[in-house]
């Protein structure tokens, strides 16, 4: 087990040695080199890729674990965050936020992830609403559920930035995916936030290993089903909250990468929750590498990418189920 954890280290550098080393400027090896090991002095590493790629390992990495928690909090192997519409909460948290301070632009970035967690867990706390209230077909359920929120919010947001907000081609990059917009200041916010709620998510592995059994099996198990819930189910939310106030809309990432941890690793969540959260760190990374290569020197939005490469998992998984 020990070797697979080196071996899913080893790719996040790979990833991140791509993501520094390909775009419509090329950059050499040695460069590359040089650039994650601090002796870099080339001010396209420097202020356009490194930060790009930090935001893009901070990002997946937070995408990938909201997801092993919604999908383990909920018992279905299909939520994620862009399904359930907490990653749309999350846009429209930050969009009132807006509004309300009256900005011609993007609010600063801790005014962002505040609102954002806000707009998050709301729709949350909806959504589990719903999951607790279901008793026949929750799976479809539950997702009909998020669908049709998300849906409606992410109207509402567009609505509201369209009308409040003059630099409408930063908000239109904001909200298709974008990690060319982060600053140092961004990844700072939601490297922390992966810090405290991945450490915290970690910590109650054991939980989540109950809890997927059902309620009852948790409650045997000595769990506090409410507080878990409210716990990790806050979690979850304010890790997406994070994603979204940095990058925008990013989907898919928390729906496949917890599968493909699970099958390198097993399905135990002390193990799924770093191995979701380092396939997550090196596969976004990777597809935010498409995203600049793909069209060069043109730059496709983040969030197409992902949903091209997701979205037919999505689609093979369902046909799979049925």
């Amino acid at each position: 087990m020990k070797v697979r954890f080196v071996l899913l280290g080893l790719f996040v550098l790979l990833a991140a040695a791509v993501g520094v080393g390909v775009g419509a400027v090329h950059v050499a090896p040695g460069e590359v080199f040089a650039s994650l090991t601090g002796g870099s002095a080339d001010p396209i590493v420097q202020t356009v890729r490194l930060p790009r790629v930090a935001a893009g390992l901070f990002v997946g990495a937070s995408l990938a674990v909201a997801g092993a928690l919604f999908q383990a909090l909920l018992r279905n192997a299909l939520a994620e965050p862009y399904l359930l519409g907490v990653g749309p909460g999350a846009l429209l948290g930050v969009t009132v936020a807006a509004v309300i301070a009256g900005a011609s632009a993007l609010p600063p970035a801790g005014l962002r992830g505040g609102a954002a967690f806000v707009g998050a867990l709301a729709v949350g706390a909806v959504i589990f609403a719903v999951a607790r209230r279901t008793v026949r077909s929750p799976t479809a359920s539950v997702l009909l559920a998020g669908i049709a929120v998300g849906a409606f919010v992410h109207a509402v947001a567009t609505l509201l930035l369209h009308a409040a907000v003059s630099d409408w081609h930063v908000v239109v990059r904001w909200m298709l995916g974008d990690l060319g917009l982060a600053t140092w200041r961004d990844i700072a916010f939601v490297a922390a936030v992966f810090v405290v709620g991945g450490g915290l998510a970690w910590a109650r592995a054991g939980a989540l290993d109950v809890l997927t059994l059902g309620d009852e099996a948790a409650w045997f198990g000595g769990v506090a089903v409410p507080r878990a819930l409210a716990v990790l189910g806050g979690t979850a939310c304010l890790l997406a909250a994070s994603t979204v106030a940095v990058a925008g809309l990013v989907g898919f990432v928390g729906l496949v990468v917890p599968h493909l941890a699970r099958g390198v690793v097993g399905t135990g969540h002390r193990r799924v929750l770093p191995a979701s959260a380092l396939l997550g760190a090196g596969l976004l990374v990777l597809a935010d590498a498409l995203a600049r290569t793909a069209v060069a020197p043109a730059v496709l939005p983040l969030g197409v990418v992902t949903a091209l490469l997701g979205a037919p998992f999505l689609a093979w998984f369902v046909l799979a189920r049925s």
